[in-house]
């Protein structure tokens, strides 16, 4: 298959399989779809563009399970591959993102007190992930515990958006560096009496020295 046809399938599979939680399918085609990277991302911004809720044929036929998989597919790029904002292809894929909000917004989505799916969950979601992509993502948050944990480095949330800015400038490939590890951290206990939950780098040691780098030319 090619980088096109993968992200077709994995956008069927969302429309199709959503539910079938022994389908592997999913898994597979993502594996591969960050490899590829953003190859297709011309295909990821035709199928974002089909979806528009403010009329009936741009939500007939699976239009808002077929943009689920887009922005799902975008966010896990953005986390696990390559940041969007970093090159052409993915600002297009950023601003397209953009653009369907805006229509989603324009179909009275993304009020107070709704509860259906595409309403809320889908137009919440959609909006965390341009949000994310634009500026300090999941990943970028695992750094930051990675640094205050591992090495006693507390970075403050200004902090952590220069560093952010500059990687990019660096190695836009740096969210590829290492998998995280879901730990718990006793050092933040919440009101019942439960350690946070957190995602940190398995593999830190390139981050630390990227820090210590940004922290000498900052200097």
């Amino acid at each position: 298959m090619t980088p096109t046809q993968r992200v077709e399938e994995y956008a069927n599979e969302q429309a199709f399989h959503k539910y079938d939680i022994v389908d592997k399918q999913n898994d597979l085609i993502r594996k591969y779809l960050q490899r590829d990277g953003l190859n297709a991302v011309r295909r990821i911004i035709e199928i974002i563009n089909e979806y528009d809720p403010t009329n009936a044929a741009g939500r007939s036929a699976n239009k808002g399970e077929r943009f689920d998989a887009m922005w799902m597919l975008l966010g896990e790029l953005d986390n696990r591959v390559v940041r969007l904002r970093a090159s052409a292809d993915g600002r297009q894929a950023i601003e397209a993102l953009d653009r369907a909000i805006n229509r989603m917004r324009a179909a009275g989505y993304g009020k107070k007190d709704q509860h259906d799916w595409a309403e809320h969950g889908r137009f919440d979601l959609a909006l965390t992930t341009v949000h994310d992509a634009k500026g300090v993502n999941a990943t970028d948050e695992a750094i930051q515990d990675t640094l205050r944990l591992k090495y006693k480095i507390r970075l403050s949330d200004k902090d952590l958006a220069a560093i952010v800015n500059w990687l990019i400038s660096q190695d836009p490939n740096y969210p590829s560096w290492s998998e995280t590890d879901l730990i718990k951290d006793y050092s933040k206990i919440n009101e019942a009496g439960n350690p946070a939950q957190l995602y940190v780098m398995k593999t830190p040691d390139r981050f630390y020295e990227a820090y210590n780098e940004f922290k000498r030319q900052e200097q």
